[in-house]
């Protein structure tokens, strides 16, 4: 899945921040969730807590970390995870 922030004035190392709620609705392309009685995941619902830092704001959202993690609306319930976040250390 490629993320999309909602933001386009914060950078690090090139690419825009993404901020709570930027990932709410993402469309999730290729569940690997399938079988019986299962509906594959299509979109990502809400990211679990301590997945963002909530004292490091960018247009008053808090940003997420690099631990994002996020609940889909597949049944059961997926759930989505950072592999690259494309950086590795922010400083404020």
């Amino acid at each position: 899945m490629t993320l999309l922030p909602k933001q386009t004035v914060v950078s690090i190392d090139g690419g825009f921040v993404l901020r709570l709620g930027d990932l709410v609705g993402a469309p999730i392309v290729g569940c690997a969730q399938i079988g019986p009685l299962i509906k594959p995941c299509t979109t990502v619902l809400a990211p679990l807590p301590g997945t963002f830092a909530p004292t490091v704001l960018v247009g008053g959202l808090p940003v997420h970390l690099q631990t994002f993690t996020a609940l889909t609306d597949g049944v059961p319930p997926g759930a989505v995870f950072v592999v690259s976040p494309g950086q590795e250390l922010v400083q404020a």
